[in-house]
């Protein structure tokens, strides 16, 4: 069942007019941090559904990025995601917006349940230029640094141990140069982890899910998760959208060091667990080298 605040704000009806509740486990859509995704769906009395996502969250207890559950500042921090929710800083649209929140009660937020028609990745690219040039960084505690420098610190790859396009291990070893440009370009708020499946389409909006990773990160880091993702040029889309208040060179370049870094990192993962790098990956990572 869901609280009655949350059952309020759902429905716009008291929780007495709630006549059955049914609890459906979701497996997407989850993060380093999510407990427990749940698709509500409650009956109510005289007819009608609602529906909402219960998304539940505790701090990762292993692996390489544990030591940062705990730190505000570190993409892995577990409870970044309920205090954005509850912080209102979370773009509400038109255009990128988050999910509609239905209540933050302990470390649970609920969501509206935007269902699952993906969006079109041109408007993503259009929209997230848009919020990104015209939204400010927040001073909060708890939000997160550059991910991708955070992640580089602790990956040591060992490109011996796996039979990869020599490319991409010539971009990986450009690391240092590729996050010392990173680090003196323009920084903005970043969702993290726009990657086109946590992204729907709601009419003219796109929605993002997985707010967790938000933070503060060079220009165009964004756009190279969603055109790495989409395998597709995004640049003009984004600038577009930015209205010409962000400079074309500086999103570029953030768009292709991440690019380049992010790429080979999981070139080199897809090869150590055993998975099939998808033809033309390593060639869209190479015409988009910085």
């Amino acid at each position: 069942m869901l609280p009655d605040s949350v059952l309020l704000s759902l429905t716009g009806r008291p929780p007495a007019d709630v006549t059955e509740a049914e609890e459906t486990p979701l497996r997407e859509g989850t993060g380093a941090a999510t407990a427990g995704l749940t698709r509500v769906t409650v009956r109510l009395r005289g007819g009608g559904t609602a529906t909402a996502i219960r998304k539940e969250f505790r701090p990762l207890t292993s692996g390489r990025h544990r030591h940062g559950a705990t730190d505000p500042r570190h993409w892995a921090y577990w409870r970044r995601e309920p205090l954005a929710y509850a912080s209102g800083l979370l773009p509400d649209g038109p255009g990128l917006r988050a999910p509609r929140c239905h209540g933050v009660v302990d470390e649970t937020v609920y969501l509206e349940d935007v269902g699952s028609t993906p969006a079109d990745v041109r408007t993503a690219a259009l929209q997230l230029g848009a919020w990104q040039a015209g939204a400010v960084l927040p001073d909060v505690p708890w939000l997160g640094g550059h991910q991708l420098a955070q992640r580089v610190a602790v990956s040591e790859l060992d490109w011996s141990a796996v039979d990869a396009d020599e490319r991409a291990r010539r971009l990986w070893s450009r690391r240092d140069e590729l996050l010392s440009r990173l680090a003196a370009l323009p920084h903005v708020l970043s969702h993290g982890d726009v990657h086109p499946d946590n992204l729907r389409a709601d009419g003219p909006d796109t929605v993002a899910l997985d707010w967790g990773t938000l933070g503060a990160a060079p220009v165009g880091a964004d756009l190279a998760h969603l055109m790495l993702g989409a395998r597709t040029a995004l640049l003009d889309d984004y600038l577009a959208g930015a209205g010409g208040l962000v400079s074309r060179d500086d999103v570029e370049a953030g768009c292709r060091a991440t690019l380049a870094l992010v790429g080979a990192s999981r070139v080199h993962w897809m090869l150590a667990t055993g998975a099939a790098v998808p033809p033309g990956y390593v060639d869209f990572l190479w015409a988009h080298r910085p």
